[in-house]
């Protein structure tokens, strides 16, 4: 009894971290959903300052708009490599929180085996002195 104690101990020690790892994994992925959404404003925001043929527009104009989308670009690019920083950091969380679910899993399964070892030595038990008590009995019951 006092192993299935330390087992049921390290299990919890074992869901706790899990919990853990899940909540860090729903932080992570609310961040990576967060990096997706502005690199989709980004890449909306490019298109709309672009000069479409047919428009006239100064020469400063130009030059501001050329600088703007130079910096949206560098922007943009630098959103896409968060975006994958964060992807990666997603899958590895996952990959983390997978690996210890198992352990968890694999906890309950070792306490649950355990038990039942325990369970059927007790039964074994009762049935040899139930054996015995009807041995005794039926003894008893020939000498007199």
């Amino acid at each position: 009894m006092r192993r299935v104690k330390m087992l049921q101990h390290w299990r919890e020690q074992q869901q706790r971290q899990f919990d853990t790892i899940q909540q860090e994994y729903g932080q992570i992925n609310s961040q990576h959903q967060a990096h997706q959404q502005r690199l989709e404003l980004l890449e909306s925001l490019s298109g709309e300052y672009c000069i479409e043929g047919g428009q006239q527009a100064s020469a400063l104009m130009l030059k501001g708009i050329g600088r703007f989308r130079y910096q949206l670009d560098n922007l943009t690019n630098l959103q896409r490599h968060e975006l994958a920083m964060s992807a990666v950091e997603l899958r590895t969380t996952n990959e983390r929180l997978v690996q210890q679910h198992c352990q968890v899993r694999m906890g309950e399964k070792i306490i649950e085996k355990r038990q039942n070892q325990i369970a059927l030595k007790q039964e074994r038990q009762q049935q040899k002195i139930l054996d015995e008590l009807s041995a005794n009995k039926f003894y008893r019951q020939r000498l007199t």
